[in-house]
């Protein structure tokens, strides 16, 4: 962590917004829990007006990429010129703009959270803890041992037909798909990978759905959500 050279006016500006921060609303599905989650969206909006009452204000960005690995800054700053600042980094997975933006989404959330000492309400970190169950059992007891997963799961029918999708490129995108699967970090990152692809993937051959559903499953399962 990282500070400016004085704290004397941010400190008990950030004391008195820390205070007046209540508890983050869960207001997002996760795929996998039977439960809530606390999205950026909803981070942002709880701790924006005691901030903003304390002339604080959060700026984050991602600095240069060191490999596949995201660094991002987060700085509370003081309308007074002080700050605090302080960095997340993590693995983005295969390096394309999905697999980037879902790690910065995590990042942001996540550091903000931890800066604000706001209270995480959600478990998508699960996967990268261990946990020792009895076989057969889920790994956490809120995942049901066979997930409803997203919406699209429960598409009905056998969409386009293969000829068209084909047409379409769609066969190049699946096999992208099968292999950004194999390399998302996070349950976080596997939610916003199915909320950003959902609509298509409802519209494709059923033999196609599946195929993506299994290798959907399977990630989960490496990541200790299912």
């Amino acid at each position: 962590m990282r500070s400016s050279d004085t704290l004397t006016k941010i400190s008990p500006a950030l004391v008195k917004a820390i205070n007046a921060i209540e508890g983050v609303k869960k207001g997002a599905d996760n795929p996998f829990f039977k439960s809530k989650y606390a999205n950026l969206e909803s981070v942002i909006e709880a701790a924006h007006g005691a901030l903003e009452a304390n002339g604080l204000a959060v700026m984050q960005g991602p600095g240069p990429m060191d490999g596949n690995c995201i660094t991002l800054t987060t700085r509370l700053i003081h309308e007074s010129g002080e700050w605090i600042e302080t960095d997340f980094s993590l693995p983005a997975g295969k390096m394309d703009p999905q697999a980037a933006g879902s790690a910065i989404t995590y990042a942001r959330r996540y550091s903000l959270m931890a800066m604000l000492c706001i209270p995480a309400v959600d478990d998508d970190g699960e996967g990268a803890m261990p946990r020792t169950t009895k076989p057969g059992e889920p790994k956490n007891p809120n995942v049901s041992v066979h997930p409803e997963g997203p919406d699209w799961y429960k598409t009905e029918g056998a969409g386009m037909s293969a000829a068209k999708a084909k047409a379409e490129g769609l066969g190049e995108l699946v096999n992208q798909w099968l292999g950004d699967l194999e390399t998302i970090p996070t349950v976080s990152a596997l939610r916003d990978w199915a909320d950003l692809n959902g609509d298509t993937i409802r519209t494709m051959p059923k033999g196609w759905r599946i195929e993506v559903r299994e290798a959907f499953d399977r990630r989960g399962r490496e990541l200790g959500a299912m």
